[in-house]
């Protein structure tokens, strides 16, 4: 029997799922269905959203891609990536299914600058099977990301 770290305290429930322990009859018996268990575990990311951690992470997730992706090129010092990013995850999500996102940090990856001629951040692309098809630069309004994000699934449904 698995036994937990002694800094998590979790609820006997809980304690029981974890432990491997738990029974269909005994979680109806608590009044939790085991469908709304597997709820809790398969909702954490309603969409792929990928750190970038190098060049060959990047042609696999985003170059070789049936789905469209959402490149986010920014920087941990950039305000306006900060505003930009929750924006575009929330899209991301919105579009479960129909396209990706993927985060890649400037300063980690200087090579994918020069690669996709990125000279400001913010910079963002929309990538469908290693073909750039939109692209914007900047702090822009939710509305323009949104025609941009349409612009982007019109071109890949063709």
């Amino acid at each position: 029997m698995a036994v937990l770290p002694k800094l998590f305290k979790f609820k006997p429930v809980m304690q029981t799922l974890l432990q491997g322990r738990a029974s269909n009859r005994g979680l109806f018996r608590l009044g939790i269905a085991t469908n709304k268990i597997r709820e809790f575990h398969t909702n954490e990311q309603l969409c792929d959203i990928y750190e970038i951690t190098d060049e060959q992470d990047f042609k696999k997730k985003v170059m070789r891609n049936s789905i469209p992706v959402i490149v986010n090129f920014h920087a941990d010092w950039c305000e306006p990536c900060h505003s930009l990013k929750p924006l575009l995850e929330k899209i991301a999500n919105e579009n479960e299914g129909r396209l990706h996102l993927a985060e890649v940090l400037v300063d980690d990856h200087v090579d994918l600058l020069h690669a996709f001629e990125v000279e400001a951040i913010p910079a963002v692309l929309g990538i469908h099977r290693g073909i750039v098809t939109e692209k914007f630069v900047g702090l822009v309004s939710h509305k323009q990301v949104m025609e941009f994000v349409e612009k982007l699934l019109e071109r890949t449904a063709k």
